[in-house]
Order: C-alpha cells, then sequence, then structure tokens
C-alpha cells in the first residue's frame, strides 16, 4: 500500500476531487490539524464555525406543583444544539432561572431538570432560552404555566330552554390543563330552578350534569347561574349560564262553584269573577241590572292547595242577582287566607224603586227612581285590579219603566220601551286572546207591545238587546215587564 509522503501532496489532492454541491451536512467530516495534539483529527461539520441553534418546543408547558417538592423534566427540542449548548427558563419579569441539570441528547433534543421549589406561578409565564458557544441563541416565549386553571370547554350562556313541567338535561365540561385528573363543579352565585340539580362525573376530564324538570312560573322564567370549576391543586376559573323555563298560559273557567287547585309553583294568577245579574220582579217592572265584575291580574296565591270558587247562578224573577267569588275565609291557598273576592249580583227590577246592585241596579216603574249601582261592589282586598263599579238602573216615567243598569252603562229611561246599559268586557291573554264580559242590564217594553215584556241583557251585549246571562260570558240581566231570570256569573282563573 502506498505512503502519503510530504513529496506527494500538492494541490491536487484537493482540486482533484468532486465538490459538494451544498453545505456540508451536521454528520459530514472533516479533516483539521490539531495544534494541542500535534496532530490531523476527523471532526463533524456540525461543531465547525459558529452556528445558531433554533427551537421548536418545549415539554410539558402546564405544571403542577403539588406539595412542592421533587422536580420537573423538560423535553426541550430544536435544531443545531452545539456540544457546549446551555438552557435557562426566563421569569415574566425577564431574570433567568437555571437548569439544575441541562443534557444535551443530540444536536435536536435536550434534556433539563429543575427543582419544583425553584418555580411559581407569581412569574409565569416563564420563556426558554437556549445558547450556543458565541452566544449564539434562540428563545420560545410564554410557554410554562404554574398551576394553570381548569379551562371550560362548554360556551358561556344558555344551557337551554324549556316549557314549564317538562325534563330538562344538558352538561357543561372543563379540563385540567396540567393533568388527566377530574374537574369538580359547584354553583358559585346566582341558582338553578327548582327541581333541576347538577351531578359531577368524570367525562371529558370533567362535566357538571344538569337534569330535572322544570319548574311551573307565573310567566316566563330564567334563572342565571355561575358555575365554579376546581381542579387537584384547588386551582378554579368560573363561567356564566342560564337556564329558562317557559310559562305555558292555562285559563280554568268555572261555569257554576267548585274549587280551584293551585298548581305547584304558581305563586300568582289572573282572575276575572262575573256576578250573576238580577231578575226582573213580577207584573210592569223595570229591567234588572247586571252582577259586577272584577278583573285581578297577578293575584297572589299561596299554593299548593285548593281555593273554593262560588258562580252566582241565574237568578229567578223577582230577585237580586247572585254574588261570585273567589276563594273564601280560611282556603289554605289563598294569599291572605281572611280575604275574599267577591263580584255582587245585579239588582232586580221592581214596581216600585229599582234595587242596588253590583255593576248594575234595576230600573223602576212611574216615577220611582232606577235601582243605585255606584258603590254597591265594594272595593277588593289589595285595593288594585279593576272593578265593575255599578251603573245606575233607568227611573220611570208616569207610564213607563226604564232599563237596568250594565257594567258599562247605566239603563236608560224611556216611554214604551228602555233599555238596559251596555256590558264590559275584559281579555285574559293566553294565546287565543278570549274576551269576557259582565252583561248587559235588562231593558223594558211596554207590556202589550210585541213581543210582550221587555228582553234579558246579555253577556256584554248593548242595550239589553241579548238573551238573558249568556253562561261563557256572565252577568246578564232579566228583562222588564213578564221579563225573565237574570244570568248566570263566571269564574276564570288564568295563570
Amino acid at each position: 500500500m502506498a505512503k502519503i509522503r510530504q513529496s506527494n501532496i500538492d494541490a491536487s489532492i484537493i482540486t482533484g476531487n468532486t465538490s459538494l454541491s451544498g453545505a456540508a451536512a451536521e454528520d459530514d467530516v472533516l479533516l483539521v490539524y490539531d495544534t494541542s495534539a500535534g496532530g490531523i483529527k476527523k471532526v463533524t461539520s456540525s461543531n465547525v464555525g459558529l452556528q445558531s441553534p433554533t427551537l421548536s418546543s418545549i415539554s410539558p408547558t402546564n405544571l403542577s406543583s403539588g406539595d412542592g417538592t421533587g422536580n420537573y423534566t423538560f423535553t426541550i427540542t430544536g435544531t443545531k444544539f452545539a456540544s457546549d449548548v446551555t438552557a435557562v427558563l426566563i421569569t415574566d419579569g425577564g431574570s433567568d432561572v437555571a437548569f439544575d441539570t441541562v443534557t444535551r441528547n443530540s444536536s435536536t433534543q435536550i434534556t433539563a431538570v429543575i427543582a419544583k421549589s425553584s418555580l411559581s406561578n407569581a412569574n409565569e409565564p416563564y420563556d426558554v432560552k437556549v445558547t450556543n458557544a458565541g452566544a449564539l441563541t434562540a428563545t420560545l416565549t410564554n410557554q410554562i404555566n404554574i398551576d394553570a386553571q381548569p379551562v371550560f370547554t362548554t360556551a358561556s350562556g344558555s344551557l337551554g330552554t324549556g316549557d314549564e313541567g317538562s325534563a330538562f338535561s344538558a352538561t357543561v365540561n372543563a379540563t385540567d390543563p396540567e393533568s388527566a385528573a377530574d374537574v369538580t363543579f359547584e354553583i358559585q352565585s346566582g341558582s338553578l330552578p327548582p327541581g333541576v340539580t347538577f351531578t359531577n362525573t368524570s367525562a371529558e376530564g370533567g362535566s357538571a350534569v344538569f337534569s330535572g324538570t322544570l319548574p311551573q312560573v307565573a310567566s316566563t322564567t330564567t334563572y342565571n347561574f355561575v358555575l365554579r370549576a376546581i381542579d387537584t391543586n384547588s386551582n378554579t376559573s368560573s363561567r356564566a349560564f342560564s337556564i329558562t323555563s317557559t310559562h305555558i298560559p292555562v285559563r280554568e273557567t268555572f261555569n257554576s262553584s267548585g274549587t280551584f287547585t293551585v298548581p305547584s309553583g304558581i305563586t300568582a294568577a289572573d282572575v276575572l269573577i262575573v256576578g250573576g245579574g238580577g231578575g226582573c220582579g213580577y207584573g210592569n217592572t223595570g229591567g234588572a241590572g247586571a252582577g259586577g265584575l272584577i278583573f285581578m291580574p297577578e293575584y297572589p296565591l299561596s299554593g299548593p292547595g285548593t281555593i273554593t270558587v262560588t258562580v252566582g247562578c241565574g237568578s229567578p224573577r223577582n230577585s237580586n242577582g247572585q254574588n261570585s267569588s273567589f276563594g273564601s275565609p280560611g282556603d289554605p291557598a289563598f294569599s291572605p287566607t281572611s280575604e275574599v273576592l267577591t263580584a255582587i249580583g245585579g239588582g232586580r227590577g221592581d214596581v216600585g224603586s229599582g234595587n242596588p246592585g253590583g255593576s248594575g241596579g234595576g230600573s223602576g216603574t212611574g216615577a220611582n227612581g232606577g235601582g243605585n249601582g255606584t258603590g254597591t261592589q265594594p272595593t277588593q282586598p289589595g285595593d288594585s285590579g279593576a272593578y265593575g263599579f255599578g251603573n245606575n238602573g233607568g227611573a220611570g216615567n208616569p207610564f213607563s219603566a226604564g232599563g237596568g243598569g250594565g257594567a258599562g252603562a247605566g239603563g236608560i229611561p224611556g216611554m214604551g220601551t228602555a233599555c238596559g246599559g251596555d256590558g264590559k268586557a275584559y281579555t285574559i291573554a293566553d294565546g287565543t286572546t278570549p274576551v269576557y264580559y259582565a252583561g248587559g242590564g235588562g231593558g223594558y217594553r211596554t207590556p202589550g207591545a210585541s213581543p210582550s215584556g221587555g228582553q234579558g241583557g246579555g253577556g256584554g251585549s248593548p242595550s239589553g238587546t241579548g238573551q238573558p246571562g249568556q253562561a261563557n260570558k256572565g252577568g246578564g240581566a232579566g228583562g222588564g215587564g213578564p221579563g225573565v231570570g237574570g244570568g248566570r256569573g263566571i269564574v276564570i282563573v288564568a295563570y
């Protein structure tokens, strides 16, 4: 084998070889003269010259301090890590924190270890910096957090809307960025709908599973609350949510006496009460008056329990209209239990002076005056709502009788024919917008005229032209002359 001698070495040793088409790879080998050893040595290209490192990542990035003992071990990845590479962490305030050990595993990986006691969440987030010889560095910013808060994966806001009395379910999730440990939940403020609760599960890192039955409500109600998520290190984060129970309007109509059962969760209701209309008197009498009307929106109730309902029946001739009422003293669901809502019946017509009544007084004959309706209907408990305060019946002239008073207008005197006063309407909204009336007063027609006798006031019919007391509209009054009996009352409860 030929030996290389100094006399054999010339420029062709270099110039006679093929040149690399690009930069030398990190594992390419170069020959150099090591002056300290006095000989030729090989060296990889990655260790020749000054090169800047690059950083790709550090792992882990979310740390749990636990009891503060032990170490954190990090894996740092990048490129061009020299054999003398070093690494440090940098606090949020810009101070360096040295690792206890830094091990170069390869030109692309470093393992670094530091005691847990050296880091705190007061100085987070931490940057990581690596440095090669010649002060060539690379840095990744805002990489490491200590004892991070749980992270909600469910957006804040409404968890759902459902009809009152229906089943409800929803789930809120959160995770712990530091570990796979379970996240638990608690209500921080606000309240859940009555009948809805939640349980903690370990699904998806941590779940609050809401379930139950939405409560009965007087009107659509949204329940707002703040949910707190808690990890195993007692770190917390909070988020606001809501659940809505939609009110479905319900209406109960009483055309005869009975009891109203207050549903669970109902604390108020709209109450409409109409008293029975009066009957006419015997003989040549005036028209009778309509029953009283009360409309009480959002009247307070105290359920569950029952409330007595009394409906004034159609009054016979020659009698005053019967009262209608909602509640009786001692009913446990009535609030307060000693109070009663009462609509006074209408006054009957008479040969002499007309009788007083709730919304309408009966009329008299001849020179006698009409019955008084004003003031007969008493002020109701709570002194709120709309009352059918009375209207006077019409007085007769020397030859004839007058018309009975209606809920909305007084009776009209007249010769031969006298009309009763108009009725009064109220609407209770329940999606179908029905209208309910206190009836009109009864009219008077001179005996012998065709038809004989005055017509009774219908449920809300003007001027006594309707038929006596429609059952679903309440309170029509009897007509004069031979006449008829008074109309039936009505009680309606909407909630």
